[in-house]
């Protein structure tokens, strides 16, 4: 492991490792909600998960000037795939069919296997 982090940079680290625990279960909550009437917070949940899908964007490229690692530059390149398939819900929010299917085909796998593939490039870092 060839970089130290400071306090500032662990705690950047843990938030973003976080928040993907997060949207995880966000979109597991949207995912269910399609199917449990009773989860009327769909939408809402949707609406954050594109927020935290922002501010992921946001987050990468400060990880990439911290880390030169080769598998962590590609895994934050990753997350380009999420981010396309968060684009095809553009426009489509009104229909339930279509955002369904996008979300439970498409994004949810999407973010999924990037997580993983983040998950273990960065949890290294995190552990004392």
């Amino acid at each position: 492991m060839t970089t130290k982090l400071d306090e500032k940079q662990y705690e950047l680290v843990s938030q973003y490792v976080g928040m993907l625990d997060t949207i995880e279960e966000a979109l597991n909550y949207v995912e269910a909600s399609f199917e449990d009437l009773s989860k009327t917070e769909g939408d809402q949940v949707l609406s954050e998960v594109f927020m935290a899908i922002g501010q992921i964007s946001e987050s990468n490229p400060l990880l990439k000037e911290l880390f030169d690692e080769e598998g962590i530059q590609k895994a934050l390149t990753g997350f380009d795939t999420v981010t396309e398939q968060a684009w095809k819900l553009d426009g489509q929010l009104d229909n339930n069919e279509i955002k369904q299917s996008i979300v439970q085909e498409n994004l949810s796998p999407a973010f999924s296997t990037w997580k993983v593939s983040i998950e273990i490039e960065l949890k290294p870092y995190l552990t004392p």
